[in-house]
């Protein structure tokens, strides 16, 4: 938890600008969130900052978050052990692959705000 604020930090990471307000502002009682649009947006912040959890949205354009997860195992492990990832319903067969495997954490949109707390809470205590 970075000490400047008592709040556990949160990465989002969201092409959809009212999706990303819509959380943050659910959150911003029990997280400090950085918000970015882009996976590669999200990696460039993960040079010079720290998190405790990520919520990364999986289909997004330019970089999805599928292969967002991968850059990120190689990058932080514990960290990519921490990520949620949100889906919006209609899947391909690589991202229904992807959100079967034990090791990946999801929600699907539209989103239950206290539901996403827990999810987040439990994510984030072994970095807390």
């Amino acid at each position: 938890m970075d000490e400047a604020s008592p709040l556990p930090r949160l990465l989002l990471i969201d092409d959809e600008p009212l999706i990303a307000a819509l959380i943050q502002r659910s959150l911003r009682h029990s997280w400090h969130s950085t918000c970015t649009s882009s996976a590669t947006g999200a990696l460039e912040l993960l040079k010079s900052q720290s998190f405790d959890v990520v919520i990364c949205d999986l289909m997004m354009p330019g970089m999805s978050g599928m292969e967002f997860a991968g850059k990120l195992e190689e990058l932080n492990p514990s960290l990519r052990a921490r990520t949620l990832f949100l889906t919006g319903g209609a899947l391909d067969s690589e991202a229904e692959v992807f959100l079967a495997r034990p090791d990946v954490c999801h929600m699907t949109k539209p989103l239950r705000m206290s539901e996403l707390e827990t999810t987040l809470q439990a994510l984030a205590a072994p970095a807390v």
